[in-house]
């Protein structure tokens, strides 16, 4: 009997949700209090979705899941704790139960498979090329060219710096920020360059998440240079028996080692000041990481919520560059570590599945390994919000979907994964 054709809609609607993604903010609207986006409109909307994936038992539950359940459960929790309003933790809670919660189980149930993420990046590949091409072109001409069309159809202001930095301005498309403009438009590099897809579907992706430097930030800047050489050392341990990513990690180990003991400002300090593309910055992420654990320190389990944090008057500025860190902050350091460790499992899942699938599905398993990888490790210098955490949540969603998806003929994908030259020849009598 033939087999039934798979359903498309799935990907169409996760499809969907990352063209809401890119609507520029001056959209949205505020109902009573709360803060309403298109995107969040449509997630919660699309809970009903979930809900009748779960009740088809369709998804496998993976370690992951319980953490993000246990991080969101959390943040209600230590939003009443620190607020003391029931209110206020419905605000709290409900808006990151939407952006996190909500958002990773909506790529769990609708990306199911390496075919499911190729059909989704060839869907939004048109999307993402205007985005970074807006970002380019902005930052080339000294001029922002989305947002003020939409502050002018909307009424609303456009709440973004005029920045320039090297000659350039600092491209922010629909983003409400350049640093997450870039560091969004760089997570697609490795996933287009190792997605197996050809044609003008990749070569959009890859342009446009080349594009993501003209945000002028050093995250986004660090992200291609980091997922680019990442993707090319894949490249080499298909090619090279001794090159492998076992090798890589145990170099990582021993370098962040070596950084810790031998240098005063540890790794995350040396890795700020030159990596930085502005000193000034460089040294406020400094300030709010050494500030920041005194914080997180006296308030450890429940954080502070969205109070302003302990610093000295001079630091006037109220930015804090670290996700990681601020959501230990807002909501203690049960959040932050239920969070990190959803993201650490899965890149763990995702990696050692990749050894057992085709040549073509374990390269795009590493291409998201990779991305996913990399934004975590940018996340160290970036605060997320809307749409940018949204997409991050997304991304680490469909990695573990694809990390626990089950191997039909495993034996078959073990021998298709090994590349043609790694193959013994056969030798004919």
């Amino acid at each position: 009997m033939p087999q039934r054709k798979a359903s498309t809609l799935p990907v169409t609607l996760a499809a969907v949700l990352v063209y809401l993604l890119l609507i520029p903010q001056q959209f949205n609207v505020t109902l009573g209090g709360v803060y309403l986006s298109a995107f969040r409109v449509f997630l919660l909307g699309g809970s009903l979705y979930l809900l009748a994936g779960a009740l088809q038992k369709n998804l496998r539950f993976a370690w992951p899941d319980l953490m993000i359940i246990m991080a969101v459960a959390w943040i209600w929790l230590a939003s009443y704790m620190s607020s003391g309003s029931v209110v206020t933790a419905i605000e709290m809670g409900g808006s990151h139960t939407v952006d996190i919660g909500l958002a990773y189980f909506f790529a769990r149930a609708t990306i199911r498979t390496p075919t499911d993420l190729r059909r989704l990046l060839v869907l939004i590949a048109p999307g993402v090329f205007i985005m970074g091409t807006v970002i380019a072109v902005e930052s080339i001409s000294r001029a922002y060219i989305l947002q003020p069309i939409a502050s002018a159809l909307t009424g609303q202001p456009m709440p973004i710096n005029y920045e320039i930095r090297m000659g350039l301005l600092r491209g922010t498309a629909s983003f409400p920020h350049p640093i997450l403009a870039g560091i969004v438009m760089a997570s697609f590099l490795s996933i287009y360059l190792m997605s197996g897809l050809r044609g003008w579907p990749k070569i959009l992706g890859v342009v446009a998440a080349a594009f993501g430097v003209f945000s002028m930030s050093s995250a986004a800047m660090l992200g291609v240079v980091v997922g680019g050489i990442l993707v090319a050392y894949d490249w080499l341990s298909e090619r090279i028996a001794n090159v492998t990513w076992r090798l890589f990690m145990i170099f990582v180990s021993i370098l962040y080692v070596t950084v810790e003991l031998t240098s005063n400002s540890g790794f995350y300090g040396l890795l700020i000041r030159y990596a930085s593309l502005n000193t000034g910055s460089a040294y406020n992420r400094i300030l709010i990481w050494n500030y920041g654990t005194e914080n997180i320190a006296r308030h450890p389990w429940f954080g502070i919520g969205y109070a302003d944090w302990d610093r000295p008057d001079w630091m006037h500025w109220g930015s804090f560059d670290h996700f990681w860190l601020i959501s230990a902050l807002r909501f203690g350091i049960p959040a932050a570590f239920f969070l990190l460790g959803a993201a650490l499992i899965a890149l763990v899942m995702v990696a050692k599945r990749s050894r057992d699938l085709p040549l073509h599905d374990a390269r795009l398993l590493r291409g998201i390994a990779i991305s996913l990888a990399v934004f975590a490790l940018g996340l160290n210098s970036v605060t997320l919000w809307m749409s940018a955490l949204v997409w991050f949540f997304m991304l680490l969603g469909l990695t573990v979907t694809l990390g626990s998806s089950p191997l039909r003929r495993p034996s078959i994908y073990r021998q298709a994964a090994r590349p043609p030259y790694a193959q013994k020849p056969v030798v004919q009598n």
